[in-house]
């Protein structure tokens, strides 16, 4: 597929999610609230209401709840305030960036990196026209790169032709590439500015982001990414309005006023970043966790080269440490530690950057650990640059994959959240977004529990009891009022929708990690084994869910179902999960199978 993205030039940039006090002590109060409520509900849970003639089927679903409501109160936590960051006036020179007494009086220097791996030379040509039309109100230097991690003679041409320097990685195993060690190794100014193919830069954008780093802690400025050819849709009360007329329009601002602006048919594909960015990030952005996500962050190059030191002093200071063990001062063993790991990884060329998939993240957690330093980080609120959406339901395959694989890496293999040089609230943010990476695992289980109690009858519970409504529905009330006033002007469902839709592809990532495979091992010149034919596990968990909703209430017809409770509660919830398979519509609107990505695909 072409992009011809000059398309949307015309579209108004969005601005950033107005702060509000009130609503957001109205959200501490009903989370709060929820959570308390949750705590009690699951109390009850495990101690009262399990059904004991079917433990096999209750156990999986009392730890299923009690996984969801661990990820539940980590994202309430991550909502729970936002700390405006004020903007700074863009430095003149290099020396108003640093805290030495003698830094050098000079202007800046910024190495700005378009990383492409098999993107069209039209989309990648965009982006390096973008990165040259950079402007800044003082001398500076602004070095262009072009890092090729297919290795195409296609890319190296462009390069030429547009007078920029052309990067390709040093080795190339077929399972991706250190992007992060050999952009560090080969850039040489006081910055570092990451773009993806795709990442259109507008001219103002080192104006609008240097003047974090007068605060000589600051490590990286990331700004939200913008996709702006996601289709805008309509307004609620546009829709309403047209087909009820006033009385349309008034339930429309009623709605809205609880919820947010509200738009019908705005962005099928559920690609649309604003509830990361606009929400999620902004709200960690007051504790120092704004993680670093590539696309759109600039880098102090000199924080970047010491994160890419620290992994490898991760990587080998285990070892080191069980040598250690003899010294009994605590203080000494780590000062011991530290300087052996580090001239040990110099000595034997550790490749820092093992974790490939989300290496961006990595180097965020690494850094902020780093207890020497106290590296500090910056979410910009306001849009700095365009890119562009999944383009076909395979490209937004790859990238769930992609993502869901590299924090379930994190997570097993070398997770640095429990680094002695995390804050309390850092800890708690970096684990939220590792955790949330295994909600495929209880999603399942939700996905299958009202489908086996409406073709058998065993229910997770002793009894849909009065004791059970009591119980579940103020949490889940208080609940959903929490995370609408939270969110407010974002929608959560299309990202709910994507979780359960693409159920198969996070379990493949988790399978993979399990049995050590970074992704499918396969030859590039071949597409990897079939991930799920999406379409097919949509319309198979839909017909089960219907047909079982249809044959229970054949039973109960008959007097053979004696839990009209039972079949309500779980006819709802199945009806609620068919309603999420089918809020995806980018990958059942095409007659397509969606196969597991391959090696080519993912190594970018």
């Amino acid at each position: 597929m072409g992009h011809d993205l000059d398309r949307f030039d015309d579209r108004g940039v969005p601005e950033p999610l107005p702060l509000s006090p009130w609503r957001e002590s109205l959200y501490q109060y009903l989370a709060t609230l929820a959570l308390v409520l949750g705590a009690w509900y699951l109390g009850w849970r495990w101690t009262a209401s399990l059904n004991q003639h079917a433990l096999w089927f209750s156990v999986p679903v009392v730890v299923a709840e009690s996984c969801a409501y661990l990820a539940w109160a980590l994202f309430a936590y991550n909502l729970w305030r936002t700390a405006a960051r004020p903007s700074r006036s863009a430095p003149h020179w290099i020396s108003e960036c640093v805290s030495e007494l003698a830094a050098p009086h000079r202007p800046l220097a910024v190495d700005v990196c378009v990383v492409t791996c098999d993107e069209e030379a039209a989309l990648v040509r965009q982006s390096l026209e973008c990165a040259k039309r950079l402007v800044y109100p003082y001398r500076i230097e602004i070095r262009l790169h072009l890092y090729d991690a297919g290795h195409r003679p296609a890319m190296k041409q462009l390069a030429d032709s547009l007078d920029v320097a052309y990067l390709v990685p040093e080795e190339q195993d077929g399972l991706g590439t250190h992007n992060l060690r050999r952009i560090v190794e080969e850039m040489q100014g006081d910055f570092i500015v990451f773009c993806d193919a795709d990442t259109r830069m507008f001219p103002s954008f080192l104006e609008h982001t240097l003047g974090y780093f007068r605060d000589p802690a600051v490590a990286w400025v990331q700004t939200p990414q913008w996709y702006d050819d996601v289709p805008q849709g309509i307004p609620l009360g546009d829709v309403l309005g047209y087909r009820f007329g006033p009385t349309g329009r008034a339930v429309a601002k009623v709605c809205e006023a609880v919820a947010g602006p509200v738009w019908i048919g705005r962005d099928p594909y559920g690609s649309d970043p604003a509830l990361f960015f606009d929400v999620i990030q902004r709200r960690r952005d007051r504790a120092d966790a704004a993680c670093s996500c590539g696309a759109g962050a600039v880098y102090r190059s000199d924080a970047l080269a010491e994160a890419v030191d620290l992994v490898c002093v991760r990587r080998v200071g285990k070892a080191v440490g069980r040598f250690a063990k003899g010294i009994r001062d605590q203080e000494c063993r780590a000062d011991f530690v530290e300087s052996v790991t580090r001239q040990a990884a110099a000595d034997a060329g550790v490749a820092p950057y093992h974790l490939r998939e989300s290496e961006h993240f990595y180097a965020s957690m690494v850094l902020h650990g780093c207890r020497g330093r106290r590296w500090r980080s910056v979410l910009h609120p306001r849009v700095e640059c365009r890119m562009s959406s999944p383009q076909t339901p395979r490209e937004a395959v790859v990238r769930r994959f992609r993502r869901t694989l590299g924090l379930m890496e994190i997570a097993l293999r070398d997770n640095p959240v429990f680094s002695r040089g995390l804050s309390l609230p850092q800890r708690l943010l970096y684990v939220q977004t590792l955790w949330s990476s295994f909600g495929c695992l209880w999603h399942s289980v939700f996905l299958l529990a009202p489908i086996v109690f409406l073709y058998t009858g065993i229910a997770p519970v002793a009894a849909y009891s009065p004791q059970f409504f009591i119980h579940l529905l103020p949490f889940l009330l208080t609940a959903e009022l929490a995370m609408m006033t939270g969110t407010w002007g974002v929608s959560c469902f299309r990202h709910r929708a994507a979780s359960l839709a693409l159920l198969p592809v996070d379990l493949h990532a988790l399978w993979a990690v399990m049995r050590g495979r970074r992704f499918p091992m396969v030859a590039k010149s071949k597409r990897a084994r079939d991930l799920s034919r999406l379409a097919e596990f949509r319309i198979a968990a839909t017909a089960l869910t219907l047909g079982g909703m249809f044959f229970a209430v054949a039973r109960f017809a008959f007097g053979s179902h004696p839990d009209p409770s039972g079949l309500l509660v779980n006819g709802l919830w199945g009806l609620y999960n068919v309603v999420l398979l089918s809020g995806t519509v980018s990958l059942s609107a095409r007659n397509v199978s969606v196969e597991s990505p391959s090696a080519q695909e993912v190594q970018a």
